[in-house]
């Protein structure tokens, strides 16, 4: 006769009796004597070499198509020129030249819309070089420094090199 989940009273003994005695039943098979579910096998090293091989696999793909993506052939051209900041004299005078300076560290950006398209800083002489896939683009000047002024100017980018000066204001009145 079972009492309540897991023991069973012997048959022929009475509940007020001093001869019963409470039997445990013994866990099932579906679970270890812990009461905890059986571990399952672990891999065989013939299925984790098939998983190791297919990832290296797709990896690899992946590679082959990275690198024909990038040497298609697809068009690019470039797009160089200067970032300068004028004015550059407080006071200028007739006769007296003073031409604008090239800005060191300007940032510059193609920007496709509102999309960066590419972005460099220009070194010690003001100069700089963006290699771009063809089409139209904005590009941007950004003064260093403490007044951050901006300069703009459309370009196409086409296999002909494009040059540009950007002047953007040094805030000296």
């Amino acid at each position: 006769m079972i009492l309540s989940s897991g023991t069973t009273r012997v048959p022929g003994s009475t509940e007020g009796s001093s001869s019963a005695r409470t039997i445990r039943a013994r866990p099932s098979d579906s679970t270890s004597r812990h009461g905890r579910l059986p571990r399952l096998p672990a891999p065989t090293n013939r299925l984790v070499g098939r998983v190791t091989c297919y990832r290296r696999a797709l990896l690899a793909a992946a590679a082959a198509l990275l690198l024909c993506g990038c040497a298609n052939g697809d068009p690019s051209g470039e797009v160089s020129g200067k970032v300068l900041s004028a004015p550059s004299c407080p006071v200028e005078r007739v006769g007296e030249e003073c031409p604008p300076r090239p800005v060191s560290g300007a940032e510059v950006v193609a920007l496709d819309g509102d999309a960066v398209r590419g972005s460099t800083l220009t070194d010690s002489s003001g100069t700089f070089h963006l290699t771009l896939p063809e089409g139209r683009y904005v590009i941007r000047a950004t003064n260093a420094g403490g007044y951050a002024s901006t300069a703009t100017e459309q370009v196409v980018i086409s296999d002909a090199p494009v040059s540009v000066t950007l002047i953007v204001d040094s805030g000296i009145r």
